[in-house]
Parts: structure tokens; sequence; C-alpha cells
């Protein structure tokens, strides 16, 4: 198998040859190990083992202080520099709406990157990914003031609504612009959970937010994964009425990856979860060889498991332990598995 096939294998829950590895990269661990500032992606991927690859950006931005639409559509633009920090939310009240100034999506040229990337890549049996912030939840939260958000959830559901239909009327366009290109799969963020839990309680997910994210899932006509930090435990069951083929990253140590695929391994595939914390930063690379093998042991069995990271190769991670972590994956995952 290639490795778009090994990828899209472990998407339909088949056995490929051996589990794929796909993650974001921070760009800084990019330029470290390539020596480079411009990047070849395909280059990349094969230099350190990974099956899939990542083009520019579509998330939704994000309406805060710290963080602008403008911004979001250089990025999307292909322009540098470094994303900043999330700041206090620019939307209390209807009033603030006219704020929210998103990139037209009926503009051909907003394609181009994605255009550019496809036609460099689409021959280089890697799978292909966009990454997109589709459902309007997060963005509704983010870029409000956390207490307004939660006193709108009270005594003004209709601000959050119409932010809701905003972000998903705009993302459903993107959708469907971007599928055409011929990418492989979507990953679609929506962090809402903490380490202890849902950011909301829910019944509030289930009343206001879980119906509009499913207009969005029904959009989505390739394969396409659940991103998530934080313990989904509580509304896993729930967020699987969506259809997604894949979750991740399963974040340790609040969700256990050997628990998921026993509850859920049958109907999804699992995408994670090497941990963040110590491992990959400060770990030895005999400490992360023996994560992964775990890992492999644990969602391995059957296929349905991508090995990866517990968010993504961030700047703080060992050079010498990300080639371990994918050095590990070749030698412990080839099917059948032999990791007892």
């Amino acid at each position: 198998m290639n490795s778009r096939e090994r990828v899209m294998a472990a998407l339909n829950l088949q056995e490929p040859d051996r589990v794929p590895f796909a993650d974001y990269v921070d760009n800084i661990i990019k330029q470290k190990i390539m020596g480079t500032a411009e990047i070849d992606e395909a280059e990349f991927a094969n230099k350190i083992g990974m099956d899939a690859i990542y083009f520019a950006d579509y998330s939704t931005p994000l309406f805060c202080k710290n963080h602008s639409g403008d911004e979001a559509e250089a990025k999307a633009f292909g322009l540098t520099g470094e994303p900043e920090f999330i700041g206090e939310g620019l939307i209390r009240t209807e009033k603030d709406l006219d704020k929210i100034i998103l990139p037209d999506p009926h503009d051909e040229i907003f394609y181009d990157p994605a255009k550019r990337f496809m036609e460099k890549y689409h021959d280089k049996d890697l799978a292909i990914y966009a990454g997109l912030r589709p459902f309007g939840m997060f963005n509704t939260i983010f870029s409000m003031p956390m207490m307004d958000f939660a006193f709108a959830l009270r005594d003004n559901l209709g601000l959050i609504n119409t932010m809701m239909d905003i972000f998903i009327e705009w993302n459903l366009i993107i959708i469907e612009k971007l599928q055409g290109l011929g990418i492989d799969f979507i990953i679609a963020y929506n962090d809402m959970a903490y380490k202890s839990g849902p950011l909301i309680s829910l019944q509030d997910f289930r009343e206001i937010f879980l119906p509009k994210m499913k207009i969005v899932a029904e959009a989505i006509k390739i394969p396409w994964a659940f991103h998530s930090d934080g313990d989904l435990s509580l509304v896993m069951e729930d967020l699987l009425t969506l259809g997604m083929n894949a979750v991740n990253p399963f974040e340790p140590p609040v969700m256990s990856l050997k628990t998921a695929k026993e509850k859920w391994g049958d109907q999804i595939c699992l995408w994670g979860n090497i941990d963040l914390i110590h491992t990959l930063p400060y770990g030895t690379i005999e400490e992360v060889e023996a994560e992964v093998k775990q890992r492999i042991k644990e969602a391995g069995p059957g296929g349905g498991y991508i090995c990866a990271s517990a968010n993504s190769i961030t700047g703080w991670c060992k050079i010498e332990n990300i080639f371990a972590m994918t050095n590990a994956v070749k030698k412990y995952g080839r099917y059948p598995l032999n990791v007892e």
C-alpha cells in the first residue's frame, strides 16, 4: 500500500499493511528538521515517515482582541506569520455582529492556495486533508467574552443561534468548494472540552449545538475526522451521531485509548494519542518507543487506528523523539501485529 491507501483504509475501519502516521506539525519543527524555511510538504512527510499532508488552513476566523478575520484571510492566502493567542471575544450583543467579517467564500481566488497545493502534491501518493472549524460552536464561544457567552446561553439564545448560523453558512460553501478539489478527507476542529469534561452542559450541547452541527456533518460527503482536546467521554455517544470516520486525539491521561477502542472502535477510526505532557517533549527515545508500542497494541488490532501525538507536533517536542515515534510506528505497526 502507498501512504494514501494506508490512511484511507484506516479511516474506513479496514486493516492496512501497517498503522499509518499522520499529524499536524508546527512550522518551527519542520524548519528545524529540513534546515530551511521553504518547506516541501511531501519531502518533509517522507523525511519523518508521515502518511498524510495538510494544506492551507480554511478554519473560520475568531473575532477577539488578538485574532481577526483579516489575519485568518491572510493565513488562508498563504501569507506568513505566527498565529496569535486567543484574546477576549469582541461580540457581546447583536450590535457587535457587524464585526464578523469573513472572506468571500464565493471568490475563486480564495481557493488558489488549496488548488496550488493539490496541483503540487496530488501525485505524491500521500493522503491530503484540509482543516476547518465548520460547526460554528468553537467560533461562537471564543468570539464572545466567556461570561457574556454564559449569560447568553440563558438569556439570549437568539444571539448564539445567529452567530452559529453565520459561521455555518460560510462553512457550507467552503466545504462544497474544497470537496470539489479532490482532497482525501477533512479534519473538523471543534475544541469543546477541558480535561475535566465539556465546556458546556450535556443538555445545552444536545439542545443548542448538536442540531446545527448535524447540518454541517450532512454536507460533508468525503471521509472526515472530528477533533477536540479534553475529555469527551460524556458527549461521545452524541458526537457519534454526526457520522464522522475518525475522532482525534483522545487526549491522555483523561481519555484512555484502550477504553475508546473497546467502546467505539467498531464505529470510528481512533487517531492519536502519544503524550505531549511528558513523552514527546521530555521523554527518552526508549519511553517514546514503549508508548507507541503500547498504543498500537491497544488500538491497532483489526485496523482503524492512525498514530499521532495527543494534539499536534509542537515546537517544544524533541526532534529525536519525533523520529523515535515514527520509527516505532514502522517497527511495531506492520500487520499482522506482533506487539505482545
